[in-house]
C-alpha cells in the first residue's frame, strides 16, 4: 500500500477506537485496488458488479479476492465476504481516501 494511504488508514483507525490494531495491520498490507474490491464486497456486490464498477474483468476480481484472502489470512471467499461485511463501516470511511 502507498505511504499516503497507510497514513490515512492510521488516522482513521485513531478515530475509530473499536477497530482492532490487528485489522489495521492486515488492511495496511493491501493495495489500493484490493481495498476497493474489499469495499465493494462490503457493499455485497457480486464479482461481475465489482468488475463493471472498476472497469476490469471478473477474472481480475477473482484474482484480487484470492490475494486479499491470503493477505488477510482468511479461509476462502465466504470468510472474506464476512470480514468485509463486519468491517463495513470502517471500510466506507476508508473509501473516501482511496476512491
Amino acid at each position: 500500500m502507498s505511504l499516503s494511504i497507510s497514513q490515512k488508514l492510521l488516522i482513521l483507525a485513531a478515530r475509530q477506537p473499536d477497530i482492532k490494531s490487528e485489522v489495521i495491520q492486515l488492511l495496511a498490507t493491501l493495495t489500493p485496488q484490493e481495498i476497493i474490491v474489499l469495499i465493494h464486497l462490503a457493499d455485497d456486490l457480486t464479482a461481475v458488479e465489482i468488475a463493471k464498477a472498476m472497469r476490469i474483468t471478473p477474472k481480475s476480481v477473482s484474482n484480487y479476492k484470492d490475494r486479499i484472502t491470503c493477505k488477510l489470512y482468511l479461509d476462502g471467499c465466504r470468510a472474506l465476504r464476512r470480514f468485509a461485511i463486519q468491517q463495513h463501516e470502517f471500510l466506507h470511511l476508508l473509501k473516501k481516501q482511496v476512491m
